[in-house]
């Protein structure tokens, strides 16, 4: 199934994901393994975004004391093109390629009440 996701969306989900893949110890292992897939599904996004973000920094910025591109704190000329840059990407919808969790899935499982907020963009009843 294919379901459409804010750029923002996946970004939250994907921490999310990583955090209780890596340290959730008392998540079922079945679960586990259904979110290792939509992680998967949705890693691309993620490279993608970071890639896009790293362009406009290094078309923006200058080169730091120690030869990394930033934006300066006082080029608010910069600040101002990277935000509205940033806005745009983080609002703008992708296709992802897989099938939401349900709630009976969900619950029970063993994932912390912090968590579920985070998986909210991929539940369904």
């Amino acid at each position: 199934m294919e379901t459409k996701l804010k750029v923002s969306e996946i970004l939250n989900l994907h921490l999310t994901l990583k955090t209780i893949i890596d340290h959730e110890t008392n998540v079922d292992a079945l679960f586990k393994f259904k979110l290792l897939g939509i992680l998967k599904a949705i890693e691309h996004h993620v490279i993608h975004f970071e890639m896009v973000k790293n362009e406009k920094i290094k078309a923006l910025g200058t080169e730091d004391e120690n030869g990394n591109t930033v934006i300066p704190a006082d080029d608010t000329e910069a600040i101002q093109k990277f935000s509205e840059s940033m806005e745009a990407t983080l609002n703008s919808e992708v296709t992802v390629a897989v099938d939401k969790l349900k709630v009976s899935e969900i619950f029970d499982k063993g994932v912390p009440c912090e968590y579920l907020i985070g998986l909210y963009s991929m539940m369904e009843e």
